[in-house]
């Protein structure tokens, strides 16, 4: 038996480090630890109070807001599993979540009354939503409910195998995969992050999270919360706005997607006078970076960038190219194509289809030692487990290469998957939705490489005959069905779509028939 833990006492232990110090700024109202420390307190004795025992799952729809922390605090606190849902996920691919975790609790947002209503009827295992901002007769009142609740910690006890998240990640087929995290692993996570920080990170700090912190921003916000640094949340990305924060909050931390590089290398273009002197960290990954927009931020942003290599299924970072590695000679390096070196608590190694290890240069799929953060579980999907975790390993679906001084470069996927904008989209998913239209025959999804995205999502499209429909109704119809980011950015219709001998779509075909037709650009 694993051994036991007062469930949220890191959280507690900060705010008695750090107790009168800003904790969290957010829409230009701080909040200190105790503050934040007595509302998740509140929050957790209110669930308890609504008879939750440890290892429910509680849901949270929210868009990046203090209350947003609060409630993943205080599902810690609570023994909570805490399952963050996408706020750009449709009716159906929310309540598909909610039924796979059988969620007791939601916590939602006022901007998804509407959607909350119909989610609600969906779900029977939902034994409450509580609305932040909003109630109504079947809705309980956040801050009322909070009001009732004591602000000591609930101080209970609970195994380190108990789970504490469920991180849900598109699968290939569109059924919900969630990704369990325990406490202990979790914890792994944390000793991975520090242990791979060539950087000091203290109450000196500021990071300012311009993501949705139920994704990859959220990495950074409970080891800066543990260090005594504070978390300036923007509720949305405006790259003229981050230029003005990291001058006036004295932002010294920032992490980025790509399309948010690329905005803000051009804000910074039109404002060469900015005030960029506290940054001391710019965080880049999540998806393919191209070279030119790595080289141009290190032109002028300076040599602070940061890139880390993970996933949901084992959170970054699982390697990281740091900022001494980003130049040679004082030039832009080779190595900027990579994606670092593995951290010291995370094994990897490049395996063929055979499950052999291959030398460095050859290109195999990126296979994970099973153990602390690359210890993946997938909640109630055993075949997935069976079909990842091989002799130890976690096969990821990543293909890559060492060159011989151990730098691993990302060369593809061998599933069928894109990154759009930091987001993961799965073909299959995305080609159930094309398919459901009565005037398509047949389709195929493909991500195809983009400056600004990473990828964009691109369907070739075979119409039924005597079927008449066009890209914009198509488009709209996809919107009905699954989130904006996934729908495709480019629709091409094709008389047929190429084949194999095997009668496979070969889907390379098409890339490279597309991209030769559209030699000047991508986009």
């Amino acid at each position: 038996m694993s051994s036991a833990r007062i469930a949220g006492h890191a959280l507690s232990w900060a705010a008695a480090q750090f107790r009168d110090r800003p904790a969290v700024v957010f829409r230009d109202r701080s909040y200190s630890y105790a503050q934040i420390e007595g509302r998740s307190n509140q929050l957790a004795n209110a669930l308890v109070g609504l008879g939750l025992a440890p290892g429910e799952r509680l849901a949270v729809l929210l868009d990046n807001s203090v209350q947003s922390i609060e409630s993943q605090f205080g599902a810690e606190k609570a023994a909570q599993v805490y399952v963050a849902l996408n706020a750009r996920h449709t009716v159906r691919e929310q309540a598909a979540i909610l039924n796979d975790a059988g969620a007791s609790v939601l916590i939602a947002g006022a901007d998804f009354q509407e959607s909350v209503q119909q989610v609600r009827l969906l779900v029977p295992s939902l034994r409450a939503v509580i609305g932040v901002g909003w109630h109504d007769a079947h809705v309980l009142d956040y801050d009322a409910l909070l009001a009732r609740a004591s602000d000591r910690a609930p101080g209970l006890r609970v195994p380190a195998d108990l789970l504490l998240r469920i991180a849900y990640t598109s699968g290939t087929t569109g059924q919900p995969k969630g990704v369990a995290y325990s406490i202990e692993r979790f914890e792994a996570r944390l000793a991975n992050h520090f242990g791979a920080m060539e950087y000091g990170l203290g109450v000196d700090d500021a990071m300012l999270h311009v993501g949705p912190l139920t994704h990859a921003a959220g990495v950074h916000l409970l080891p800066c919360y543990l260090r005594g640094a504070r978390n300036i949340v923007a509720d949305r990305f405006d790259p003229e706005q981050v230029l003005v924060q990291i001058a006036s909050d004295r932002i010294s931390q920032l992490m980025v997607v790509p399309t948010m590089l690329g905005r803000l290398l051009e804000t910074l273009a039109a404002t060469p006078a900015a005030d960029l002197s506290a940054l001391r960290r710019v965080h880049y990954g999540t998806a393919p970076t191209p070279a030119p927009m790595v080289h141009e931020a290190l032109e002028r942003l300076g040599p602070i960038l940061r890139q880390q290599y993970g996933m949901t299924e084992a959170v970054q970072p699982l390697c990281v190219l740091y900022p001494h590695e980003h130049l040679q000679d004082g030039r832009p390096s080779e190595r900027i194509g990579s994606c670092g070196r593995p951290t010291l608590n995370v094994g990897i190694t490049v395996r063929d289809a055979d499950g052999r290890p291959v030398p460095a240069g050859e290109v195999g799929e990126i296979a994970i030692a099973h153990r602390g953060i690359g210890e993946v579980a997938f909640w109630n999907r055993p075949d997935l487990e069976r079909e990842s975790i091989r002799d130890g390993w976690y096969y990821s679906g990543d293909l890559g290469r060492f060159d011989d001084e151990g730098f691993l470069y990302i060369v593809g996927r061998n599933k069928d998957m894109m990154i759009s904008g930091g987001f993961n989209v799965y073909a299959r998913e995305v080609e159930d939705a094309v398919q459901a239209h009565p005037a398509v025959a047949e389709v195929a999804v493909l991500g195809l490489p983009d400056a600004e995205w990473g990828e964009v999502v691109a369907a070739f499209v075979v119409r039924r005959p005597g079927q008449a429909i066009d890209a914009d109704l198509l488009s709209r119809h996809c919107a009905e069905l699954i989130a904006g980011y996934k729908k495709p950015r480019v629709i091409e219709f094709v008389d047929a779509l190429p084949r194999n001998h095997a009668g496979k779509v070969t889907k390379n075909d098409l890339r490279e028939v597309y991209l030769a037709r559209h030699a000047t650009g991508a986009n």
